[in-house]
């Protein structure tokens, strides 16, 4: 049995971890995968206090785990969540968890690209998150997307390959000094008002993208096409029990949602690590209150 569960190891997440652990309560920290959430894909933070010249994503993500090291982080995908009993119970591939009290800080899901058909050979070709390319060099990258992550996960890959980023619009949605550095990087070409409609496997092993805009059918090769065109909540493992009394559960401090997986087009490191800390800050205000009142029963 557990005090906290805390789903999701990004700012967010981090942040809660680090507030309860000045409590002296030792939460559980979910994580399929590394800690640091969408700041791994960041290829630079200019607007996170302190570092008055910026930093890499990966640079704070790595500041925050060293901050966070001493905490129990299960690296296993949370299948469900669930609400039984007066406890919440999660179901990961190897056990099963009981808590009272449970955060999420999930973050979001790519939107998938869709609208052109796709050889099953290059399927896989085709990827949303950066950490999956990132250390790959000298290669032909296409991303597909208009606003500010498409822009900043172009100028992240261009470090060392050729980028080529598509607009459906024609218009980009992205900060105007991101476009100015893209439009400025000589490792990166714009094609705005252009739309995929076939991808194939070349005999070469690389892919053939065929696509349409305002003087006709285009043709590049890539290696990769990265997915940037927008993102939505993860919730999908949250079951009915939980969802259908999110109110009544957030009312009474039990249930917490911070960071990305809460605040829509507000998606900033400093606003989720806000949110983790007044979450953590509340649950040990209601925990601190549930041992008086318990005491005072008893007495």
């Amino acid at each position: 049995m557990d005090d906290v569960f805390i789903i999701g190891a990004g700012p967010a997440g981090m942040a809660t971890a680090i507030q309860l652990m000045r409590y002296g309560i030792n939460p559980r920290v979910f994580e399929k995968s590394r800690p640091g959430g969408l700041l791994l894909n960041a290829n630079w933070v200019e607007n996170y206090p302190g570092f008055p010249y910026g930093i890499s994503g990966t640079d704070l993500a790595d500041i925050f785990i060293e901050q966070t090291k001493t905490i129990t982080i299960t690296q296993e995908p949370v299948i469900e969540l669930s609400w039984k009993d007066g406890f919440y119970n999660i179901v990961t591939p190897i056990m099963n968890y009981q808590a009272k009290f449970a955060v999420i800080a999930s973050g979001t899901k790519p939107k998938l690209l869709t609208g052109f058909s796709v050889s099953d050979k290059v399927k896989n070709n085709i990827v949303y998150d950066l950490e999956e390319i990132k250390d790959q060099s000298r290669k032909k990258m296409i991303v597909v997307g208009s606003g500010d992550i498409a822009f900043d996960y172009a100028l992240n890959l261009a470090k060392e390959n050729s980028v080529i980023i598509l607009n459906h619009s024609d218009q980009p949605k992205c900060l105007k000094r991101l476009y100015k550095q893209a439009e400025e990087h000589q490792n990166i070409t714009y094609f705005p008002q252009t739309r995929i409609e076939t991808v194939e496997k070349s005999f070469e092993g690389d892919m053939i993208v065929e696509c349409s805009s305002p003087f006709g059918l285009k043709q590049f090769r890539s290696d990769y096409i990265v997915g940037a065109i927008g993102r939505d909540p993860q919730i999908d493992y949250i079951l009915s029990s939980v969802m259908s009394h999110t109110a009544e559960f957030e009312k009474k401090g039990i249930l917490h949602f911070v960071g990305d997986v809460k605040n829509g087009l507000f998606r900033q490191a400093a606003i989720a690590i806000g949110d983790g800390i007044r979450a953590g800050m509340l649950i040990h205000q209601s925990i601190e209150e549930n041992e008086h009142e318990s005491r005072r029963i008893h007495k």
